[in-house]
């Protein structure tokens, strides 16, 4: 394996894919936004670190690259819910007050008009300068946003949070195959092994 050194420590060129299993690389499965670099960053980083020895391993390996690209883009798309459940947040804590005592024929009235200050705090900087500071004023900082937050979007969260860990749960099992299978062949390379199923097979 050719190496060269920098700073006194040793550096490997990383193993490169096998022609004939490129067309299992392709990053094909990328979203609109998503960032081809990335992605072969994260490619680079995964091969460098498993390091495949074999043809099982490498598509291993390629499946390893898509669940950890997998598990980033959950969690990317975790904060983008983070971010777009912030206005229904803040929609459902102005509906508490504005709409405490109001008598229901004028619940759907109020519910409108509260839709439009959360409009115009998610629009609008000024606006939404006075709407957080009437909130403070009533008890509500960032925490409780936060938390009325985290329950306006609790159903997306299990949505991702399931995916997430199914994903996890896929790469360790594959890590564990790799680690096992390599394992194994060391245990067949020695000496002692090859003798017993010498043996076996007289």
């Amino acid at each position: 394996m050719d190496s060269q050194q920098n700073g006194g420590e040793p550096r490997f060129n990383a193993p490169t894919i096998p022609l004939e299993l490129r067309a299992f690389s392709e990053s094909s499965f990328l979203l609109p936004g998503e960032n081809p670099h990335e992605f072969e960053l994260i490619r680079k980083m995964m091969i460098d670190e498993v390091r495949p020895e074999t043809n099982i391993e490498w598509l291993w390996t390629l499946d390893l690259v898509e669940l950890s690209w997998e598990i980033l883009r959950y969690r990317r798309l975790k904060q983008r819910v983070l971010h777009e459940h912030r206005q229904s947040a803040i929609k459902a804590i102005l509906l508490g007050l504005d709409g405490a005592g109001i008598p229901r024929r004028d619940a759907a009235y109020v519910e409108v008009q509260v839709g439009r200050s959360a409009a115009q705090w998610r629009d609008d900087p000024q606006a939404a300068n006075e709407i957080e500071a009437r909130l403070r004023r009533h008890g509500f900082d960032d925490h409780a946003v936060n938390a009325e937050l985290y329950f306006q979007a609790r159903t997306a969260f299990a949505i991702f949070d399931e995916l997430m860990q199914a994903a996890q749960h896929r790469r360790m099992v594959l890590l564990r195959e790799i680690n096992a299978r390599r394992e194994f062949s060391k245990r067949q390379s020695r000496p002692a092994a090859r003798a017993d199923i010498s043996k076996q097979q007289n």
